[in-house]
This record gives C-alpha cells, structure tokens and sequence, in this order.
C-alpha cells in the first residue's frame, strides 16, 4: 500500500531568500522560466529552515541540539551529521527533522542515508521579477561617529526587493514516516563487528576498527548496546501513552561471505505518527520566516490538498495561475426635466486609474451626475482542472483541512482512489477551469 498527501501552498511575502551577491549588492535568489523571464524563488532549504523553526517557536517539534550532531570527515571537507549513536539507538526517530527530512551519515559501514519522506518543491515567485531594489546605508551610527572620525562612512549598499505571491509543493509519503532502516557491514576495512547477542531488553554490537573508534562507537570497551524498546515521548490518546522507538535487528548473508547487520526501527503505537503528521501541517498553515529583522507571514492564501491511496498522486502547482487584480466601476446619471434618461456603467479589468470628460450640447439638460470608484478586486487565482479531480472548494480552516486529510487514515479498505480540495482565504477568490 502507498499513501500520500500532496499540498499545493501560495503564500504572499517578499525578499524572502537571497543569494550570494556581490560587494555592497544583495541579491534575490532567482531563477529563469519557460518564457524567458526571471522569477524570484525560496529555496527548500529555506523552506525547511522556516519550517522547523516555526516548529520549535510553536512548541511543538524537539530540535536536535548541538550535542546530538557530530564533525565528520578531514580537513576543509569535514561536514555536520547526527552522531551514529543516535542513529543506531533509535533516538534519531524521536526528532522530526530527521524523521520528515532524511539524513546523511557517513562515519558508519556502509554510509547510512535516509530518503525525505517529505519532499519540499522551491517556492517560485508567480510574477516576474522588473529589479526593484533599494539604496540605503547606515546614516544613524555614522552620524554618531562623525564627531570623532571627521568624516561620514555611510556603508551604502543596494539589496533588491519583492513582494508578491509564491507557490510551493510538500509530498508526504504516508507510510514511510516513523520508520527507518539501517545496514551495518559485519566486516570493511578498519571496520568490524565481532559479536552479536541480545536479550529480552536489548541488543549488544561489539565492534573494532579505526572506522567504529572514530564514529564514536567503541568507547565503552567497545560494545554497543541498543535498546529494543526507546521512550522518546508521550501521546494522549484515550489516556496518556508512552511513544517508543522499538527495534530489532535480523542477521543477512550477502552471498556467502559477507555477514550484515539489518537494523529496523519504528515508532509505536500508531497514533503518534498521525500527531506527527498533523503537528506538520499545523506548522504549514502557520508558517513564518525571520530574515533581514522581518518577520513574513508565509501562511497559505490558497492551498490545494490531495490525498492519494494507491494511486499516482500529481501536483496542480504548474495549474495555478494568478489574473487581475483591480476593477473600475463608472456610473454616469443624466438628468433632464426630473427624469433619467441614460445610465451607463462599466467595469475594466487591471486599470488602476481612469479620468472621462463628458461634453454635451443640450441646453434643456439641468443635471449632470458623474460617479466615478475604483476599488481594488480581490486577487483571483485560476486553477486548471482538466480530470475534474477537485470535488470541493472551502474557506481555510485548520479542522477542514486535518478532517480531510484525515480520511487517508481512516482507509482500511485498501482501495485505489484519490481525492482533492481547494482551500482559500479570503479576500483572495479561487475560479476552477477545465482544459483551456
């Protein structure tokens, strides 16, 4: 069985990630589409940054702290890892990031890698971008200097600017969460495992080598000892429960020479991984991003969500397209002998402004009215649905959204089907068109 649960995200927000750059200009991140033009971009690195930020500001995830992650590697080329113990003990389930996002270690025989069971899309810019920028400089602390230095070091630099919408997609593969597996060579170069025993509680490795002493995982007379079962937290279902990591660990013969190790880890019971889940797309519908002393708001303005149970899942992020924004109205009322005698009005798609003089000849007319309004139209998102997949269209609300995805779970039939719904939040409006 597969299951999956695919989000289309728009979010409104601006200068959100920039690059490089190059001596007093900062630089947006951009990227060049189809039609030639540059769309600015948050990258998912970025993306997922904000996410498990977001997370730890709301209380809700466990962020791996400084002591949980190790240096790896020589020199220059070193690079920053969960410590092998912390895979090999099950604890690296206990973290959200590593859960949700994979990971790389690459002290241990083979190396061990984890495939992101949520998989994160950039978010591209839905206008192009026309290189706005600012010029500014640090007047205030240069003027406070002026009296001692004689002379005014502004620091001006140049950093590029915009605001507008953005769209990304986040694929959850349902049944890859909470769960994990692990490979350890019984024998490599510099690398040995010399026994294997368990008992009812636990498992014990012994190991030997330069490679394992320098993963950190012979310290202790060398052996190893990994729990079948690892308390990482609690879960109230009908009453307050115990989440564990429970292990075990089977022996297998790679031809006839070469003994590995298969380490399977899970979390139990089965609720905590929904709270998982759902702890996850809270922090999407709440998502911010502090950068530059700002703080965006990257919380949907539209978000399209699919729930897939053994089917294909697909991506309307490409269907999504952003049209007018404002309207005219005119009213004009002529008046003659107390009676009207026309009324004219029209509406003009993206016009922000216009003026008319109406002229007349008619020396009996008594009256002219002329009303003219502008009001800006709510933003109008155009999504392509050529299969007729979206069966409901609802204003955003976080129980709407949970309760809906929610029915993935509830699924025990095993059958092949697919669902999809549009959320919004107004003033935003949402039109859903078949093939063009």
């Amino acid at each position: 069985m597969s299951r999956f649960i695919v989000m289309d995200v728009v979010f409104y927000g601006g200068s959100l990630n920039y690059d490089q750059g190059s001596g007093n200009y900062q630089e947006l991140k951009k990227i060049t589409k189809w039609d030639g033009r540059q769309y600015t971009l948050v990258s998912r690195y970025a993306l997922r940054y904000s996410i498990l930020e977001t997370a730890k500001m709301m209380g809700l995830w466990d962020i791996a702290d400084g002591s949980k992650l190790v240096e790896s590697g020589e020199g220059n080329k070193q690079v920053i890892q969960p410590k092998p113990e912390l895979l090999l003990n099950g604890e690296i389930l206990k973290y959200p990031e590593f859960d949700l996002f994979g990971y790389l270690i690459t002290s241990t025989v083979p190396q061990a890698s984890r495939v992101a069971p949520v998989k994160i899309s950039h978010a591209i810019s839905l206008t192009p971008f026309y290189y706005d920028n600012q010029f500014a400089g640090n007047i205030g602390l240069a003027k406070r200097r002026l009296p001692y230095t004689g002379k005014m070091d502004i620091n001006l630099f140049t950093i590029e600017e915009h605001y507008t919408y953005y769209v990304y997609t986040v694929v959850i593969d349902l049944d890859k969460i909470g769960e994990n597996e692990v490979y350890l060579s019984a024998k490599d170069k510099d690398w040995e495992i010399i026994g294997f025993t368990e008992n009812s509680n636990e498992y014990t490795l012994k190991l030997k080598g330069k490679k394992a002493k320098n993963a950190g995982l012979i310290d202790n007379g060398g052996e190893l000892k990994i729990p079948k079962k690892l308390e990482i937290g609690k879960i109230k279902v009908d009453s307050e429960e115990k989440v564990y990591v429970e292990t075990k660990i089977e022996e297998i013969k790679d031809g006839s020479t070469t003994k590995v190790y298969k380490i399977i880890q899970k979390i139990i019971p089965e609720e905590a991984k929904q709270k998982r889940i759902a702890e996850f797309v809270k922090v999407i519908l709440n998502l911010t991003r502090n950068i530059k002393g700002r703080s965006e708001d990257l919380s949907p303005k539209l978000m399209i969500v699919g729930i897939y149970n053994n089917v294909p899942y697909q991506t309307f992020k490409d269907r999504i397209s952003l049209v007018g924004e404002f309207e005219v109205v005119e009213e004009h009322i002529f008046e003659k002998d107390g009676e009207v005698k026309r009324t004219t009005e029209r509406k003009m798609e993206n016009l922000e402004e216009r003026t008319e003089i109406i002229e007349t000849s008619d020396s009996s007319l008594k009256t002219i009215k002329h009303n003219a309004k502008l009001k800006v139209k709510k933003t109008l998102f155009q999504i392509t649905d050529p299969n007729n997949k979206i069966k409901c269209k609802e204003i955003i609300d976080n129980n709407k959204i949970w309760n809906f995805i929610t029915e993935l779970f509830s699924d025990s039939t095993n059958t092949n089907n697919a669902k999809v719904a549009v959320f919004y939040e107004p003033p935003v409006e949402v039109e859903i068109t078949g093939t063009k």
